[in-house]
């Protein structure tokens, strides 16, 4: 887990994206991300990639040909944890 995984999961709880219907694209994560904080659509990519593959974050529903991501339960807890 790094810092830039836990903005990511704060976004993803913060925002209440919890479940597949509500699932967000890397697109609208980025958009949700600070000015301060924001990287590359391909770094978004990679971290959602390592976090699904932890259990922290689940692939939602399909929007066209763009893959969505929620917060999984693991991920609220690991978020819990933090604050």
């Amino acid at each position: 887990m790094t810092r830039f995984d836990l903005t990511i999961l704060s976004v993803l709880y913060d925002s209440k994206i919890d479940t597949s219907a509500k699932a967000l694209s890397i697109g609208q994560i980025l958009s949700l991300i600070s000015q301060k904080h924001r990287k590359s659509y391909s770094t978004i990519y990679r971290h959602l990639c390592n976090m699904t593959q932890y259990g922290y974050v689940n692939c939602g529903l399909s929007d066209g040909l763009a893959s969505t991501y929620y917060i999984s339960e693991n991920g609220k807890s690991f978020c819990k944890a933090q604050i």
